[in-house]
């Protein structure tokens, strides 16, 4: 029994110690990281920097069901025409 209990406490230390260490180490990646972050403010209304705008394609279905549409109540228009 006293030699579970020295391992037991053994491998709580341990993990213990490499919590802190794993801690210490995000932290330390982090701030480096914030340091290489550039200073200058992007606007908003300019182009991305990293990813490319991509948009849903028009449906031709679409188009046609709205101009032979007579009643004037627009698509999901809760009022009855």
């Amino acid at each position: 029994m006293e030699n579970i209990n020295t391992i037991m406490s053994t491998v709580i230390m341990v993990s213990f110690i490499v919590t802190i260490v794993l801690a210490v180490g995000s932290y330390w990646a982090y701030k480096l990281r914030e340091r290489r972050k550039p200073k200058s403010v992007r606007a908003a209304d300019e182009a991305p920097v990293f990813f490319e705008r991509v948009y849903p394609p028009q449906s031709r279905n679409a188009e046609s069901d709205d101009a032979s549409d007579t009643s004037g109540a627009q698509i999901g228009d809760a009022r009855p025409a």
